[in-house]
């Protein structure tokens, strides 16, 4: 079984009963089309960089989940066909990517005049370790100009 990342846009025209509500419902279709939830992770509010379908603002959903992959097409169909989904994204996740890098968050508060002061801040990407059998031997650059060299000379067959 293949593991991706499934982010989808619901339009902020519904409260957050409501988003609570078809986040669930989406769990639910996405189970029901042969994948497993691994996670979930309401991303929040955000505005979109260009208006879909007269919609400005929408609620980004990102879940982590694991599925063959002649399910990917049939979960595509159904999100595609989903009337509460404005856009939807499937790909799949980096293996060697061990903890989950935030999108960057905001935090809102408040001030003395009662505006809204929203303070954004990104978690660091952790990098991981490449496995031994997957990294190879650094080459020097008079290595490297050689071997670009002989490329360029052979002769296409």
């Amino acid at each position: 079984m293949g593991q991706y990342e499934l982010l989808y846009i619901i339009p902020a025209k519904f409260t957050d009963a409501e988003i609570a509500g078809l986040i669930e419902k989406m769990s639910g279709i996405i189970t029901l089309a042969g994948a497993k939830v691994l996670e979930t992770h309401s991303l929040g509010k955000r505005k979109l960089a260009y208006p879909i379908d007269h919609v400005r603002h929408g609620n980004y959903v990102l879940n982590y989940v694991e599925m063959e992959h002649p399910v990917v097409a049939k979960l595509n169909d159904v999100l595609r066909l989903n009337a509460d989904i404005l856009r939807h994204l499937i790909v799949t996740r980096d293996p060697y990517l061990k903890t989950i890098p935030s999108i960057i968050e905001v935090e809102e508060r408040r001030n003395e005049e009662g505006e809204i002061i929203r303070e954004r801040r990104s978690s660091p990407v952790v990098q991981v370790k490449v496995p031994a059998a997957l990294a190879k031997e650094a080459m020097s650059t008079a290595e490297l100009d050689k071997k670009l060299d002989e490329i360029l000379t052979e002769e296409v067959a």
